[in-house]
């Protein structure tokens, strides 16, 4: 008997550990799942917008300037950013933000013709991987035919593009090898020093990944 009982303290012990443990646990995700949730929409000011007026000229000169080759596919660019920057042209303060995307695309396909930025921007969206994999304007055959072009006319940004894809700890299908190429062509992208503003951000996210950082050895 006394063997037993012995033996069913620390048992009662641990169990009772266990129990407290798994309350503590379930108390700390209560809490963190009650937070309320950031939203993803740009905060926006009470009053009119700052970019109502020049929302209206933007888009003017990329619906009619653009294709008459008036002027670049860049003022396409500009619209299409004003559609999800942080102070919306008023008429889309209600409109939710894949909404907003569609009109931005429609607005950047008036671009690809002159400019690979648009290009580029329209890439991202059409290649972008929602939620479980369901995004409301992926179009990976689109998204192949822009990659085409920017590549065609020699634009880093399709390269760039590329490696950020290739060196993604997610990715896959591409060997060690080929990631380091992917590193040191864009290393010397980078050292060149000519790259537009998304071509530069895309080169830093892609040196900063784990498949272009040099690893300290293990002591």
């Amino acid at each position: 008997m006394s063997a037993l009982k012995s033996t069913f303290h620390p048992l009662a012990a641990i169990i009772a550990a266990g129990f407290f443990a798994a309350m503590t646990a379930q108390a700390d995700t209560t809490t963190y799942d009650t937070k309320p949730l950031r939203s993803a929409e740009p905060a926006q000011s009470s009053g009119p917008s700052a970019n109502n007026d020049k929302y209206r000229e933007i888009k003017t000169r990329c619906e009619k300037d653009v294709p008459s080759g008036k002027a670049s596919g860049e003022a396409c660019v500009e619209a299409a950013a004003l559609l999800v920057a942080d102070d919306l042209p008023d008429e889309f303060r209600e409109m939710r933000e894949d909404q907003r995307i569609k009109i931005a695309l429609r607005l950047l396909e008036r671009g690809v013709d002159s400019s690979n930025i648009a290009r580029g921007r329209a890439y991202d969206y059409y290649d972008r991987v929602g939620f479980l994999g369901i995004s409301a304007y992926a179009d990976p055959y689109r998204a192949n035919e822009l990659m085409d072009l920017m590549e065609k006319s020699a634009y880093p940004g399709g390269y760039l593009r590329k490696a950020r894809a290739s060196v993604a700890i997610l990715s896959i299908t591409t060997g060690e090898a080929q990631k380091k190429e992917y590193c040191a062509g864009t290393k010397k992208l980078l050292d060149g020093g000519k790259l537009d503003a998304d071509s530069l951000r895309i080169a830093r996210e892609v040196m900063s990944t784990a498949a272009c950082t040099p690893q300290t050895p293990v002591q």
